[in-house]
């Protein structure tokens, strides 16, 4: 699969979707289809483009996941005392940042033995919600007095009415919220007034929420839970055997721009400037289908150079896991992050990171354990990402980055010392034990105030 055959059904499926973009009755209809119909005709609108820019389809990727690490503790509560849980309401099947953040939160607090209640909400996105996992700890009964919701507040009020208020009544409300920049939007504010408190994982969004609010602000890093590997070699996954790859992930849902994996691609060609290096970018992406314009951005950023692989697909965390262990290192030279997971998974594996030194991943990393590239702060252009007026974000340096890469690939050793010190720093940082005692203290203090 060449990128540019795989641009030109990109081509094809942007002008379909700007000619219905520019007919006005087409585009009010279109918006009156169920969330459910319109992710279906994005699909099949862009079954040639999604063919082409997808895995190999090798028998490894048909094996039976592997299970979850077993988790040991189930609502133990004679150690907390009666009442005293949280239930927690998130899109446990959703493949995307939060669904995974609120399983990943879950998980710390049942292997704590923390009594909790998972119920899914079911609300149409425009989303992968095939996510399994948590299936057998799902249900529909909410017995504690604190509630543990993760929606953001653009989704919060119709999560809600999905919810029942009478669910809610008289509970305590905690909205677990994730957010990219520096001022929360206006829009959000009257969000702030269906909580009683705010949960974040890193003081790059505790900041932007405490210039709004004086309710309360809990900061619990996400932790890095034991994840299955799915197994997958290169050979699955389409890459050399003998090249240093270099990892790029992030979803077109949550901005092209702000994650900008153009930088990623830049550095890597400012790099290795010769064509014959033995180096691979691997630029994995999803739900690319949705967003045509962009989509087909990058396929012609990508074109120029074939060692750069484009894959767009929605995987199974597993497969998540096995790209980040067949990689040499990650780069993500993004313009903001609210936490910055995906660094995060890397460095847990022992993969050095080059990163921008701006946002929520500085909490978790620093110049020992990665390679931190410098930054300008610049204005967010109109349609660059939502509620962008006043905003601003970090431009990372790309002859920095540059050097950063090559250094990884030409200084003998010198990845896997990075790559053991990041796995030593996230370890300590981004312990399930230690969210988990952040969290169950705050839990248990705000059901002792109640019962009290």
């Amino acid at each position: 699969m060449s990128q540019n055959k795989a641009s030109g059904y990109a081509t094809a499926l942007l002008g379909l979707a700007a000619w219905i973009r520019q007919r006005k009755v087409l585009r009010v209809i279109y918006r009156l289809f169920p969330q459910s119909l319109r992710n279906w005709v994005s699909w099949r609108l862009a079954a040639p483009a999604r063919k082409r820019v997808s895995f190999p389809h090798t028998p490894a990727w048909n094996r039976e996941p592997p299970a979850l690490p077993a988790i040991h503790s189930m609502n133990r509560s004679e150690r907390w005392g009666l009442g005293v849980g949280v239930n927690i309401f998130a899109f446990f099947r959703g493949q995307f940042g939060i669904g995974e953040s609120a399983r990943l939160y879950a998980r710390a607090l049942i292997e704590a033995g923390f009594p909790v209640a998972l119920i899914d909400i079911d609300q149409q996105l425009s989303h992968g919600l095939d996510e399994r996992s948590f299936e057998l700890y799902l249900g529909s009964e909410a017995p504690y007095g604190v509630h543990l919701i993760f929606v953001n507040p653009d989704y919060l009020d119709d999560a809600l009415k999905r919810i029942g208020r009478a669910t809610l009544k008289n509970g305590y409300v905690i909205a677990c919220w994730f957010w990219e920049l520096e001022i929360v939007p206006p829009e959000w504010l009257p969000a702030l007034e269906l909580v009683d408190e705010i949960m974040v994982s890193s003081a790059f969004v505790e900041a932007a929420f405490r210039r709004v609010t004086d309710k309360p602000i809990l900061r619990v890093p996400l932790p890095l839970c034991d994840t299955p590997d799915s197994g997958l070699t290169r050979e699955d996954i389409g890459l050399r055997s003998d090249a240093f790859v270099f990892l790029v992930t992030f979803d077109f849902n949550s901005w092209l721009d702000r994650k900008n994996p153009f930088a990623a691609i830049e550095a890597f060609r400012l790099a290795f400037p010769k064509g014959d290096e033995n180096v691979q970018l691997l630029v994995k992406s999803s739900n690319g289908y949705r967003h045509p314009e962009p989509f087909l951005r990058l396929l012609e950023a990508a074109s120029v150079d074939p060692r750069i692989v484009v894959r767009d697909q929605i995987i199974e965390r597993h497969h998540v896991q096995a790209l980040q262990r067949c990689s040499d290192a990650y780069i993500s030279l993004h313009r903001s992050e609210g936490f910055g997971l995906g660094m995060a998974e890397s460095m847990s594996l022992g993969k050095p990171v080059v990163a921008t030194a701006w946002s929520g991943n500085v909490d978790f990393m620093d110049d020992d354990s990665a390679l931190m590239v410098g930054y300008q702060l610049v204005p967010v252009r109109p349609g660059q990402y939502s509620h962008a007026a006043g905003q601003r974000w970090a431009e990372a340096d790309l002859h920095q980055a540059a050097a950063c890469m090559r250094r990884l690939v030409s200084e003998p050793g010198f990845a896997e010392r990075l790559g053991e010190r990041a796995r030593k720093r996230v370890s300590e940082q981004l312990s399930p034990i230690s969210a988990a005692s952040v969290l169950t203290s705050r839990l248990a203090e705000i059901a002792d105030g109640r019962n009290g």
